[in-house]
């Protein structure tokens, strides 16, 4: 049985649907097409969160969003950074992922966090994930964002991992299971995107299309 299991945050355990949703409406009020909208604001996340020095992520949100405005043309975006970070703070869990955890915490797994977040957020997060996570660690923390394998050398040392049995559980396949890979983890990928398939070159890893399959696998 594996007894430390690490999970990322956005995408895997939090719906971040209402980020998109927010940069889409504000394109569609103004007349712009938000699919273009939401493939700036995250053209722009990718080249500054992994491009650049790293910056805070508050700071990293508000540069997003001052290029999403000179890429389209319009002074819409900049205003939305405190609804931005507000829905954040909002962010609810998947249906599926409060009953899987439960079931893998009453078996006395040991549960944790990665993520490309601030501390501040991550503590509202875990509240909103029941209380049931024993650790987090943030981009806050660690001074870079994922997939830097910073990022998983910390976390092997702030988590303890080295020599433990363990597997990392995450949605993200670039910003995830490809530095797991080059961690050597255990590692499942969580396909909520239904994509055919993942790459062999990160082979081998379990793929699953929900968390609520996680505990048939434990």
């Amino acid at each position: 049985m594996n007894q430390i299991l690490t999970f990322d945050c956005y995408g895997t355990l939090l719906d971040t649907d209402p980020l998109y949703r927010l940069i889409a409406d504000t394109a569609d009020s103004l007349g712009l097409q938000p699919e273009r909208a939401v493939g700036v604001y995250c053209a722009y996340e990718d080249r500054l969160m992994y491009g650049e020095d790293f910056v805070p992520y508050p700071l990293l949100l508000r540069n997003i969003l001052s290029y999403c405005d000179m890429e389209l043309n319009t002074a819409a975006f900049s205003p939305l950074h405190a609804r931005l970070m507000k829905v954040h703070e909002q962010f609810e869990p998947f249906p599926d992922v409060l009953p899987a955890i439960r079931q893998l915490k009453d078996r006395g797994y040991e549960l944790c966090i990665m993520s490309n977040t601030t501390r501040q957020l991550m503590d509202g997060h875990l509240s909103r994930l029941g209380g049931l996570f024993d650790c987090a660690l943030t981009a806050e923390d660690t001074r870079c964002y994922k997939p830097n394998l910073k990022f998983f050398e910390s976390a092997e040392t702030c988590f303890g991992l080295r020599g433990k049995d363990h597997c990392h559980i995450a949605r993200g396949y670039w910003w995830d299971i490809v530095p797991a890979h080059k961690m050597g983890w255990q590692k499942i990928w969580v396909n909520r995107s239904h994509l055919s398939r993942g790459r062999a070159e990160e082979s081998p890893y379990l793929t699953i299309s929900s968390l609520s399959e996680l505990p048939q696998l434990q």
